[in-house]
């Protein structure tokens, strides 16, 4: 699983830059390919290493066709249809969140892993395929704001861009619902397995997650006429920091399906809100180094966190690592200890990008002590794209 993020959280600033400015056509096209060789591998080639080479390609390729993919949805919508379009995009995400753990699951269950590689590699297929169709409509080159951003000089070092409060912000909530959402995804097989559960059942409680993604995405229209973004994002990181709290001591299937469905409602309804602040913040021609900059942070979290916790988990068990991460998040000191950044102009704000800084109810009282926004409109600047 760390495999699946290391070379990502490596390449993830520099594909921003280099997308910003050759556009996403190629990217994308190169991406997909990965994906597909990725789910292949596995299915010729029968040993562990096969499935260090797959995650290793996987993760990069999916890595460039998501940076690629939502710096061409913030550039071809409008300021009223962007958010909108960000929803439809986490919504295609969370279809394939439901369905690919749950038939997976009855894969591996009834006939093996094997085919189970060969289903991922169908799917990839198709999704190489719809590339392809649309492939002709999708800029060859970046935009003129790219190029005009090099050429200036205005596009410096990556660390400019913590210059920006919002974006200081957008990058600790995305490390905190990264965090929350990657933990789900490692440590609810490994307690479904614990206390009994079936590799079926195991599918469903992941799935309960996804459809929760799913249908909060479809409701996200309605919700934010309601709600602004930054008041949407504050629910999510407490919602996550209970859930953390209760899972421990959940061992019935249908109890761990609610409160997986729970903790998907709130963390599905923050992405297309972090996504819609982030590009808007983002300076002129620099919102692909932007994306690549959080996805390199999200991409840390999946390389720290599953070593992390497999070590503290072999060694203590499965309770004290879902108590520490539910104590930590409610614990606004245990969080102080960021890396301090030079770009940063407030003193106080040095602590909002620290990748490993995963605390969501510690995160949540830093950001307001270093204005983290009360609204969505508060700190957000002019840019064209």
């Amino acid at each position: 699983m760390s495999l699946y993020a290391l070379l990502p959280m490596l390449l993830a600033i520099r594909a921003g830059k280099r997308i910003d400015e050759i556009g996403p056509r190629k990217p994308m096209t190169a991406g997909s390919m990965m994906v597909v060789a990725g789910t292949l591998l596995p299915a010729v080639w029968h040993e562990i290493a096969a499935l260090y080479f797959s995650c290793a390609l996987i993760g990069v390729g999916f890595m460039l066709v998501q940076v690629a993919m939502q710096l061409l949805i913030g550039q071809v919508s409008t300021n009223d249809t962007r958010l909108r379009n960000y929803t439809l995009h986490a919504l295609g995400l969370s279809v394939s969140g439901t369905l690919g753990p749950v038939v997976m699951g009855y894969v591996i269950e009834h006939a093996g892993f094997r085919p189970a590689f060969l289903v991922l590699v169908a799917v990839a297929l198709v999704g190489q395929a719809g590339l392809q169709w649309v492939r002709p409509r999708l800029p060859a080159q970046g935009g003129n704001a790219g190029r005009i951003a090099i050429e200036d000089g205005s596009r410096r070092s990556t660390l400019d861009l913590l210059q920006y409060p919002e974006l200081r912000a957008v990058f600790v909530a995305s490390a905190v619902l990264s965090a929350a959402w990657d933990l789900h995804a490692f440590l609810i097989p490994i307690q479904g397995s614990r206390i009994g559960l079936s590799p079926s059942s195991i599918g469903w409680v992941l799935g309960a997650f996804a459809i929760a993604t799913f249908a909060i995405r479809v409701a996200m229209p309605l919700v934010s006429r309601r709600l602004s973004e930054w008041t949407i994002i504050r629910v999510a990181l407490l919602v996550g920091a209970t859930a953390y709290l209760v899972y421990p001591f959940v061992a019935h299937f249908w109890m761990m399906c609610g409160l997986a469905f729970v903790l998907g409602l709130a963390l599905g309804s923050a992405q297309p809100n972090v996504m819609n602040i982030l590009h808007t913040a983002s300076p002129s021609g620099r919102a692909g180094e932007a994306l690549g900059l959080r996805s390199a942070v999200l991409n840390t979290s999946q390389v720290v966190w599953p070593l992390t916790f497999g070590v503290v988990g072999t060694a203590l068990g499965m309770l004290p690592i879902f108590l520490s991460m539910a104590g930590a998040w409610a614990w606004p000191a245990s969080i102080r200890a960021a890396v301090t950044c030079g770009a940063s102009r407030a003193p106080s704000a040095s602590t909002l990008i620290c990748p490993h800084t995963k605390a969501a109810c510690g995160a949540f009282a830093i950001l307001k002590s270093t204005g983290f926004p009360a609204d969505s409109n508060r700190l957000r600047h002019d840019s064209t794209r």
